[in-house]
This record gives C-alpha cells, sequence and structure tokens, in this order.
C-alpha cells in the first residue's frame, strides 16, 4: 500500500468510528446495527467481485494485462491462462468501503424517516419513501458512477468515446436498458482494418446486462458495424455466429 492509500484507509476508518457513535447516539440498538452492517459490508464487497468483471486485456499493453473482478478495489485477479486469484487485504479494505457507505446512507434514510415523520403513517407513504429513497438512487447509480475498466492513453481514449457515441449516435443500438457502458478490451478489427472495441454493458441497479462490440473505420472515426452478444460471449471469438445470434 503507498503512503496515500494508507492515508485514505486510515481515514475511512476514522469516518467510521464516527458513524458508530452517531448510530450509538441516535438509537439504543445503534450498536447492534452497526454490527450488522459489517455483514452487509461484507456481502456487498461479495457482490462487487460478482457484478464488476474486468477481464485481461489487450488495449495498453504489451501482450495481455491481468484482469480484475471487484469496485472500487480489486478483489480478485484474474490472470491471461484463465487463473483466478483472491486478493484477501483488497477484499477487506473494499468491505470497509462498503461498512461506511452502508453505515453514512443507512443514517441519512434514519433521518429523513424522522423529518418526514413516516413512523405510524400508512403504507403507501412507506412505499414512496422506499421508491424515492432508496429504489430510485440505486437503480440510477450506472448514470452517476463509472465502473472499472481499463486504462488508456490519450489516442485509445479517443477511439473509445467515439465507439460509444457511434453506439448511440450513428448505429441507434442503445435502448433503455442500456444505462453504461465500460471498456473491455480493443483490438485489431477481424477484417484486419480499424479496430473492434468491446464495452460491457450495465443496465439499472448496475447489473450487468450484454457485451457490446464496435468495428471502427481506420481513421476511428465512424463505426462499420456493431453489435449486442450475451456475455458468455467473447467480443473477439466466433463474431459472426454471435452477431446472428442477437438478431
Amino acid at each position: 500500500m503507498s503512503y496515500i492509500a494508507i492515508l485514505l484507509f486510515l481515514l475511512q476508518l476514522f469516518v467510521i468510528l464516527l458513524l458508530i457513535v452517531w448510530w450509538v447516539r441516535w438509537t439504543p440498538r445503534g450498536l447492534v446495527w452497526a454490527l450488522i452492517s459489517v455483514l452487509v459490508a461484507v456481502g456487498l464487497s461479495y457482490l462487487s467481485s460478482l457484478i464488476f468483471r474486468v477481464p485481461p486485456y489487450q488495449v495498453g499493453c504489451e501482450g495481455f494485462c491481468t484482469g480484475w473482478r471487484g469496485f472500487p478495489l480489486p478483489t480478485h485477479r484474474l490472470l491471461p491462462e484463465g487463473t483466478v486469484l483472491f486478493d484477501g487485504p483488497s477484499f477487506v479494505r473494499n468491505a470497509f468501503f462498503y461498512y461506511a457507505v452502508f453505515l453514512a446512507y443507512s443514517a441519512i434514510l434514519a433521518w429523513l424517516i424522522r423529518f418526514f415523520r413516516i413512523r405510524g403513517r400508512p403504507w403507501f407513504r412507506w412505499l414512496l419513501f422506499i421508491l424515492i429513497f432508496i429504489l430510485l438512487p440505486l437503480a440510477t447509480l450506472p448514470m452517476w458512477i463509472s465502473p472499472p475498466q481499463p486504462h488508456v492513453d490519450v489516442e485509445e481514449l479517443r477511439l473509445v468515446n467515439n465507439a460509444a457515441r457511434d453506439w448511440r449516435w450513428q448505429l441507434h443500438l442503445r435502448d433503455w436498458m442500456d444505462r453504461r457502458l465500460a471498456l473491455e478490451d480493443m483490438r485489431p478489427g477481424p477484417d484486419g482494418q480499424g479496430q473492434r472495441v468491446c464495452f460491457r454493458i450495465y443496465t439499472w441497479f448496475y447489473l450487468p446486462y450484454q457485451h457490446a462490440y464496435i468495428d471502427l473505420d481506420e481513421a476511428g472515426l465512424r463505426a462499420r458495424d456493431g453489435n449486442e452478444i450475451p456475455l458468455s460471449k467473447s467480443c473477439f471469438e466466433n463474431t459472426m455466429e454471435d452477431a446472428e445470434d442477437a438478431d
């Protein structure tokens, strides 16, 4: 861990301590809630390793670079040969991150419940509260938070941005389920011309939805082709069959 990472981790622990104190003073069951939140945080850290995945990639690398699973920190390393390595320290740090977020968000909800005097109100008030302050923020997370993806240089970023733009405005393939495109890889096109950009599509609640590939022209300005394929298939293998299956 770098000095900055250690400093951020200590700051995170300080925030967690403040949140636990707030909960203990807010309700007699605050300490119990803090203990329950530990289990929730561990579960969220594990869930992030299932939802957020960057497979081994070639863009910006000589050969293949190691991929990862998890967010915001990698909880698993994905080696090019197919081996998956569990990263225990990062998993724990991830859990601390979700612990702080969950304690803070649940504290906001507890304050809002008291502010709007929801307790003892009819069930439809509770339903409206859950819809506005829980389901809606979680559903729209892909619009506000960037997913994990490979780091690319300026020229590669230009191609990625052009591909994402053409996905929506030229190919008109974006639909209401498509809430976020996350780069997975970029390699030479199947016919040797231009580049093929592969995205992982996330839908509402940041759930993985589909793969998308876009073939750019030689200049990298316009899309020559593109399609959606299932997550179980690769953007760079059996492309003709994938396109037929998507149709």
